[in-house]
């Protein structure tokens, strides 16, 4: 009978983790080096792989695991809703006990201990389990949440294979996705989707080799400040001066080429278009691309207000982004940078 293990996603540091290892994946020549006889033999020819860890305190849990267990991945709750769940899941692939390899994948910040247990998975998919449910399969109590990579207790294990026979089952039964949620961003509350949003929009204008400009900059998201992605404190003023830099220094995100603001974008997650039309129309003269990142349920809104003026004449410079957009171009771009950095050391 495989046992069943429970994996945060959503602290102060994992969800980047996750985001560049899990749902982006990592091609085995990054990992390579730091691999063993055992995982080089196992892991060859495989292409992108899905990789997690934990810190050492978490390896009497890491050392109970064994190829073929189960590894659930919990997200805790957001925004409205009233409880977390488990949104991947994968089966154990290979396991190795290795700083190095650690150091590599997920560099920690200055004090933090880095992900030495690290372990690979295979048949990696989307699911959606309540956290309700494995708490009562596990008779945990009601407010239960995943707080540290742990094993699901043997009365749950026991429950479900009662339950539903095989550990496939299982995944099938709950391999719908809750109705609605697109991506992380949408299921935000307004305030932290629109941190998180500049977030990746300065990191991946610092990876495309641009200098980044934010106007709040003393933000901060799951532990990160937008400042440490942010590399002007001002909008230069060699080609926009006077008046106009009052509006344009208050887009959300900006990226430059010698100064010159190639690329402008407005976070909108409510009604409030109008305003971030108005600042982003003010860089059209320059050539600049403009970008309007919001919900997809608010793409009406940006049809409505292209079509009036003074947005209407210069239509073909504005964009509308959704948020899984966004997020699907900061993990190819994420991705991309692991890559550059394992061919260029």
């Amino acid at each position: 009978m495989a046992k069943i293990f429970l994996a945060p996603r959503s602290n102060e540091t994992s969800y980047k983790n996750f985001l560049s290892t899990i749902e982006n994946g990592i091609e085995y020549s990054i990992i390579e080096p730091f691999l063993s006889g055992e995982g080089k033999k196992l892991l060859s020819g495989r292409g992108k792989l899905f990789i997690w860890g934990n810190r050492e305190t978490k390896k009497s849990s890491w050392d109970k695991m064994e190829v073929d267990d189960l590894i659930l991945f919990y997200k805790g709750k957001q925004a409205a809703e009233k409880e977390g769940k488990f949104v991947y899941a994968g089966r154990l692939l290979y396991k190795q006990h290795s700083r190095d390899l650690g150091l590599a994948l997920w560099p920690p910040k200055p004090g933090e201990e880095p992900w030495t247990c690290i372990f690979i998975l295979r048949d990696l998919q989307p699911i959606y389990i309540p956290v309700s449910d494995i708490a009562a399969m596990g008779r945990y109590k009601p407010a239960f949440v995943v707080q540290g990579f742990m094993p699901l207790s043997q009365i749950g294990v026991n429950s479900i294979f009662e339950k539903f026979g095989t550990v496939d089952k299982l995944l099938y039964h709950y391999a719908v996705k809750e109705k609605g949620e697109t991506s992380d961003l949408e299921t935000s509350r307004e305030d932290l989707a629109h941190a998180e949003s500049q977030l990746y929009l300065l990191k991946i204008g610092r990876t495309l080799g641009y200098d980044t400009y934010c106007p709040n900059s003393s933000s901060q998201v799951a532990g990160e400040h937008l400042k440490d992605c942010t590399t002007l404190k001002q909008v230069p003023a060699r080609f926009i001066g006077g008046e106009l830099i009052k509006l344009v220094k208050e887009i959300d995100v900006i990226w430059f080429k010698d100064e010159v603001p190639k690329f402008a974008f407005e976070v909108e997650r409510t009604t409030k278009f109008g305003s971030g039309f108005q600042r982003l129309v003010q860089l059209n003269p320059l050539g600049t691309k403009l970008f309007i990142i919001s919900s997809s349920n608010n793409r009406h809104l940006f049809e409505k207000y292209i079509h009036v003026d003074p947005f209407y004449k210069t239509k073909g410079s504005f964009r509308f982004k959704t948020y899984s957009e966004l997020e699907s171009y900061f993990k190819a771009v994420s991705e991309f940078d692991k890559l550059r950095e394992t061919f260029e050391k």
